[in-house]
């Protein structure tokens, strides 16, 4: 006994980190004085008052002081975990204080110090916020380190590996997420919670039969697990397997009459299975116990919209987006609406809209769609080369913007990103669309190669025209434009405007026939309105006045195509029938003044190309280079410069009755309004009408002296007192996975092991 205290004593005074050691004080004749005694501090007195410390840096201190004094103190572990705890929270001040650099060191700090094996509190309470945190404070790559250095501390925890996967969910980083989750089920092969989050990962990775594997087996696992039985037939249903995701919903049901996401998936599933008169019965009734079903409302928007029915569709998207208007895909199921309707300009505002709140490929190609249907082939273009190409006749794209895929056609490139994120198996664009899209895409392609053959150009050029439909007459503009632009097989240029004035009067019958004819002009103007979070309004013009421009316009570029191939006496010939049609003292008529101006010159002709220079020059416009070309020949012609102030000032204009707007002919003052209204706040989609009064104009683009197009804003705020939500789910519902469903409450288990 006596031996064992021995031991106790000698234990407790030779750890020189633990206690103070004694006093010592040495008397007269060297002799020792009596150690005086040292007070034993409280252990838990002392825990206590560490952890007490509302500093967290005062605290973290505090801590490794006390483990320092007490090493083997029963709250060794909690003391550790509090250390690293405090280092995140210390870590995130600095973050918020721009301290970026300080503050990545202190959470990789707070990752190395975590005391092995990591325990599930600190893991879920401390360990898993710090990637989130880094990640949408924009730390992307620290956030993936950390990432990393968490994955060894947690070594072989099957049920920490799903945490940490979920990370990777939430962040769409599905590769990672399904490598973690494939090594969890190796480590724990009955794991149900593991299968779902992989079915989650792969329909992620939009591989969506393996998603549906995935929650196959974890229903085998677990019989009774609602929320995998639900997720397996949304796969099903997004897989166009109706009869299987219809008998999935019903044993749901069975099991609980009141599931209303069964309710849902079933109503939704009817429809695709061509069941639309007892599955819009069954719409109505679920609808009335509950009218704010997101999930039903799109689902069906988009149904309806893929059906033709436009004005349901319509309906059913506005309702959607008074209770969430940032959902994007309510934003694609109304612009769908419109394109049935035939109203693309509509479509493409409520396109701009949503790209407030997401972008990804599918927005882009449905923005493309509405611009292509309009005649704005040129910005239709634009929209597309921003995420996709084309090479061996293979369309290629980053799905999300992040997984790359290709495939013969958009529709089929596209219909992961739907299925994945709505469960829609039919595509509600159709296959001309498609296919117009891709060969718009391959022709401005081919025309930018400078190792292209006039063949080929010609052949890409023949395929976009071809067609018997009323905006052919368009296309075919637009095409010869194009290729008078690069200067790239001219002779096919004077082929197609040939052929082109026997579709003109069938074009200005087209719905849409303004914007097409306007398109070049207006392009620029357009660009900068959109840049700006606007969208430029085209007005109504009368035929008579779209008639001289078109027409107007195939003389100006055969003449133009004449001209760069040297036959210089028809190119004139050609331009003077041009400014003879053009509205007078328009855009089209300066244009084509300037060009014959040029025209003239190269056949030495200087008096009267001045003529036409002065003509085809607008002051206003600040030219530069137009008005060095034409004070470069004045003064050639003249000797100086003057006199050409005056010239220009005096020069003829045409009188009010020349001018292609008369008063019968202005617009009328009635508008459209398409708003989309929240229980806070109306969400406008701004109309698609000029406004009619010259007193209204302070604010409108001059395209002309003749025309005039206002610019609307796009909103830029459609909620009001109403807090958004988490960054992740933001992005869950405007990029692919729009309405993710939630586990059942009897199936926490499923989850969360």
């Amino acid at each position: 006994m006596r031996n064992l205290i021995l031991l106790f004593l000698i234990s407790l005074f030779s750890f020189p980190t633990f206690a103070q050691k004694a006093k010592t004080n040495f008397g007269k004749g060297n002799k020792p004085d009596i150690p005086a005694t040292v007070p034993i501090k409280d252990e838990k007195e002392e825990f206590q008052k560490a952890i007490n410390e509302a500093d967290a840096s005062t605290r973290v201190v505090a801590l490794q002081k006390f483990l320092k004094d007490y090493p083997e103190s029963e709250q060794k572990n909690r003391a550790l975990g509090l250390i690293v705890s405090g280092r995140a929270e210390m870590a995130d001040i600095k973050l918020r204080d721009n301290e970026t650099a300080e503050g990545v060191k202190l959470f990789k700090l707070a990752v190395q110090e975590t005391p092995m094996p990591v325990s599930d509190e600190l893991f879920s309470r401390v360990l898993m916020q710090i990637p989130t945190n880094l990640f949408w404070r924009g730390e992307r790559t620290a956030a993936f380190d950390v990432a990393k250095m968490i994955e060894e501390k947690i070594a072989d925890n099957s049920k920490q590996m799903i945490g940490l996967a979920t990370f990777y969910v939430s962040v769409e980083n599905a590769s990672n997420a399904i490598r973690l989750l494939e090594k969890s089920i190796q480590l724990k092969p009955d794991s149900v919670a593991a299968y779902q989050t992989l079915g989650l990962a792969q329909r992620m990775n939009f591989d969506l039969e393996k998603s549906a594997e995935a929650y196959s087996k974890a229903l085998e696992l677990d019989t009774e697990s609602l929320s995998a039985k639900r997720y397996l037939a949304e796969m099903k249903r997004a897989t166009g397997k109706t009869a299987e995701a219809l008998q999935l919903y019903q044993e749901l049901l069975d099991k609980d009459p009141n599931d209303l996401n069964a309710k849902t998936g079933l109503v939704l599933t009817m429809f695709d299975a061509g069941k639309a008169v007892e599955a819009e019965l069954e719409m109505d009734k679920v609808l009335a116990e509950n009218p704010n079903n997101l999930p039903l409302l799109v689902g069906a928007a988009y149904y309806f919209a893929a059906k033709g029915d436009g004005s349901k569709a319509i309906e059913l998207s506005q309702k959607a987006l008074e209770i969430e208007p940032r959902y994007v895909w309510a934003y694609i199921t109304l612009a769908r609406g419109y394109m049935k309707q035939q109203e693309p300009l509509l479509a493409e505002r409520t396109l701009l809209t949503a790209r407030q709140f997401g972008n990804f490929p599918t927005l882009q190609y449905e923005l493309a769609t509405a611009r292509l249907a309009a005649g704005f082939y040129r910005d239709a273009n634009d929209e597309l080369l921003e995420s996709f190409t084309i090479k061996d006749g293979l369309i290629k794209t980053n799905l999300g913007g992040r997984l790359e895929r290709e495939a013969a056609s958009f529709t089929e490139l596209l219909s992961l990103e739907r299925q994945s994120s709505i469960f829609q198996f039919s595509s509600a664009d159709s296959a001309l669309e498609s296919e117009k899209l891709k060969k718009l895409l391959t022709f401005t392609q081919i025309i930018q190669n400078e190792n292209a053959s006039e063949a080929e150009i010609i052949a890409v050029a023949d395929d976009f025209i071809k067609g018997d439909d009323k905006m052919k007459t368009h296309r075919q503009m637009f095409v010869a434009g194009q290729l008078l632009d690069k200067k790239k097989a001219l002779p096919k240029v004077l082929e197609i405007t040939k052929e082109v004035v026997k579709g003109v009067d069938s074009a200005l019958d087209d719905k849409n026939a303004t914007s097409a004819i306007l398109a070049d002009e207006l392009y620029e103007t357009r660009k900068i309105a959109t840049i700006k979070g606007e969208a430029l309004i085209v007005p109504n013009i009368p035929r008579q006045t779209l008639s001289a421009i078109i027409r107007g316009r195939i003389e100006e570029i055969s003449g133009w195509a004449l001209f760069q191939q040297d036959k210089n006496t028809d190119a004139v010939i050609r331009m003077k029938r041009a400014v003879s049609v053009f509205p007078k003292d328009s855009v089209w008529s300066r244009s084509g003044y300037w060009r014959m101006g040029t025209i003239l010159e190269r056949q030495g002709k200087s008096e009267e190309a001045l003529d036409n220079y002065i003509k085809g020059y607008l002051p206003e416009e600040k030219n530069d280079v137009k008005k060095i070309v034409l004070e470069s020949l004045y003064k050639k012609v003249n000797g100086s410069l003057d006199g050409l102030k005056e010239k220009l000032e005096n020069k003829p204009t045409e009188t009010i009755s020349a001018n292609p707007f008369t008063k019968s002919d202005e617009v009328s003052e009635k508008k459209t309004e398409t708003p989309v209204e929240t229980t806070e706040k109306k969400v406008e989609i701004p109309d698609t009408v000029p406004i009619a009064k010259d007193t209204d104009l302070d604010q409108d683009v001059k395209i002309s002296d003749n025309l005039k197009f206002k610019t609307l804003p796009i909103p830029t705020e459609t909620i009001v007192d109403k807090p958004l939500e988490n960054k992740s789910d933001v992005t869950e519902k405007n990029d692919e996975l729009s309405d993710e469903p939630k586990s059942d409450t009897n199936d926490q288990d499923d989850v969360v092991e």
